[in-house]
């Protein structure tokens, strides 16, 4: 039916634009999917789009013995175009490596299955993971030879991955003494490994185990999960953000039952049993035809595979239970992502509908306190003062949960650069030293004339030591001292300390110390949000840092930002 209305929009689309839209209505409301105006305008446009596909990708997309292109992404192309009315072409099979360039250059719009990676967030959006494979290691079995199934790579053991694969990365960050050999394709590696010209490779469990059964190859076996998994998602096209939020929703409408269905039906679970059943069956006839003699090793042999075939059983109800623990989790995270959205956006929207109104305040209340035509008493004076004093703080407050919203959406601009950070030190501490007089507190810092050269952004370093100084005077004592220091600790490092004589932070409090708006337990008399810490680490990280903390109950505390030290310029 969606063919039919799509091949309805490309014959009239061009002349009634209207009844196009009414079209992908209907189909969006017939499978229950709910598309805005605008997203089904977007469809419309769009009337074709282009789909990578595999040669070898084996469960996921490969050509079987007919020529024809099958796997678990063509199921979930095929039912996300029944949802949303999309209509998805697949273009010609070709070599993982290739396909990525394809996208890259615009010659491709989009590739099912796909892992998030940060080099290809350059030219990709990506959808939410809709299944999750562990990636594992592989060895060649060898009869009788000692280490052949070793359960972890020996050091500087070179190891064999696919071009283009996402755990590429990972093993050469994870085992950076271990060479790594590129393959074409993960049929190239197993028949490699299989005939014992490599001796260790990585590939994901479920196009191992494919291959491995298709091919016919029996001694290669998965000997370790390496900790990586491939959470896969559709990637698509970055400059069309409307395809991915319909993506998104026919993914989401998907329930965990059909998820299960497709998943089953392309990683079975009984493909080893019948395999073994057929070999007893082959095996009988040759047995009969010999005679009488051979029964009894016939028994013996029936046995032993007996006892493998329910061992594999046992093994695979393993797997499939941690697969549903895995889907379960995915699900459990995608609630959570969607909740801190929601949360994000509200942040946003909230402080940006704050910042007008409070701005009017301020000014106003400057107004009444310098009319020369209409002046003031002590007593309103010291009113007015008090009302703008609760505005700026309340105007901090708002600032703080836009940059919050703004980091964890990505749209706050971080630009590291080198820097000298003395000026900037010395600036934060001129700027904090009336709060720290007006609360008892020695404000100490030496400046030297020394150029200290960091790499950071000015404003965003100038914002993190204000909070820091801040906190630092904010949980202290009548009477005690803040201490700030900054210089190189190793030609690498360049460091910041803002250290306090105050409250200091106990251990479970330090554990607690960058949870978003938890505020440890202080009373409503003290002021804050509990997010500030949260910026300043974010920020920090982001400048390609990072903060320390030091303390305890009572005896103080000491943070340190430690910073990527640069040449001078």
């Amino acid at each position: 039916m969606i063919r039919i209305l799509i091949r309805s929009i490309r014959r009239f689309g061009l002349w009634c634009p209207g009844l196009a839209l009414l079209l992908l209505a209907s189909a969006a409301r017939a499978n229950g999917l709910a598309l805005s105006a605008e997203e089904r305008a977007w469809i419309a446009e769009h009337p074709v789009l282009r789909v990578a596909s595999s040669r070898s990708y084996g469960p996921f997309t490969f050509v079987d013995a007919g020529g024809a292109v099958r796997g678990l992404s063509i199921d979930y192309a095929t039912r996300l175009q029944q949802l949303t009315g999309l209509q998805l072409q697949l273009m010609p099979p070709a070599p993982f490596a290739d396909s990525m360039q394809a996208l890259r250059g615009g010659r491709l719009d989009m590739m099912m299955s796909l892992r998030d990676a940060p080099e290809r967030r350059e030219f990709l959006a990506f959808t939410r993971p809709y299944i999750s494979v562990p990636a594992v290691l592989l060895r060649r079995r060898v009869a009788g030879a000692a280490g052949a199934e070793a359960g972890e790579l020996a050091p500087g053991e070179p190891v064999s991955v696919s071009r283009g694969y996402a755990v590429g990365g990972f093993l050469a960050e994870r085992f950076p003494g271990n060479p790594l050999q590129i393959e074409s394709d993960d049929r190239n590696l197993l028949r490699r490994l299989a005939g014992g010209e490599i001796g260790a490779g990585v590939a994901d469990l479920a196009s191992a185990t494919f291959l491995m059964r298709s091919d016919g190859i029996g001694n290669v076996r998965v000997v370790a999960d390496i900790g990586f998994a491939y959470d896969l998602g559709i990637g698509y096209r970055r400059d069309w953000p409307m395809l991915g939020r319909i993506l998104q929703k026919g993914l989401d409408q998907i329930g965990a039952d059909e998820r299960q269905k497709i998943a089953d039906r392309w990683i079975p679970l009984d493909r080893d049993s019948a395999g073994l059943r057929r070999e007893v069956v082959i095996a009988a006839t040759g047995v009969l035809a010999l005679g009488l003699a051979a029964v009894g090793l016939l028994y013996a042999w029936n046995r032993a595979l007996r006892r493998q075939v329910v061992a594999r059983t046992e093994q695979l109800r393993q797997e499939l239970a941690e697969r549903r623990r895995l889907q379960d989790a995915d699900h459990a995270r995608a609630v959570a992502e969607l909740a801190n959205r929601a949360k994000t956006e509200f942040m946003s929207q909230a402080s940006h509908e704050l910042r007008t109104p409070l701005n009017a305040v301020l000014g106003f209340a400057q107004l009444l306190e310098n009319d020369a035509a209409r002046p003031l008493d002590a007593t309103q004076r010291q009113r007015i003062a008090h009302i703008e004093s609760a505005a700026r703080h309340l105007l901090v407050l708002i600032e703080d949960m836009m940059s919050f919203s703004r980091l964890e959406s990505g749209s706050l601009a971080v630009e590291p650069r080198p820097l000298d950070a003395g000026p900037v030190v010395q600036r934060c501490v001129e700027l904090a030293m009336p709060a720290a007089q007006a609360a008892g507190i020695a404000l100490r810092y030496a400046p030297d004339t020394q150029q200290r050269m960091a790499l950071a952004d000015p404003v965003r370093l100038e914002q993190v030591l204000h909070n820091l100084l801040s906190n630092a005077i904010k949980y202290n004592r009548r009477g005690s001292w803040v201490s700030v220091s900054a210089g190189p600790r190793e030609p690498a490092l360049f460091c910041i300390e803002v250290a306090d004589g105050g409250l200091g932070l106990s251990a479970e409090q330090q554990s607690q110390l960058f949870q978003p708006f938890n505020r440890l337990g202080r009373g409503a008399t003290t002021e804050g949000t509990g997010i500030g810490l949260v910026i300043c680490k974010q920020l920090t990280e982001r400048m390609g840092g990072r903060i320390r903390v030091h303390s305890e109950a009572g005896e103080g505390s000491r943070f340190t930002l430690e910073l990527q030290a640069a040449a001078a310029v």
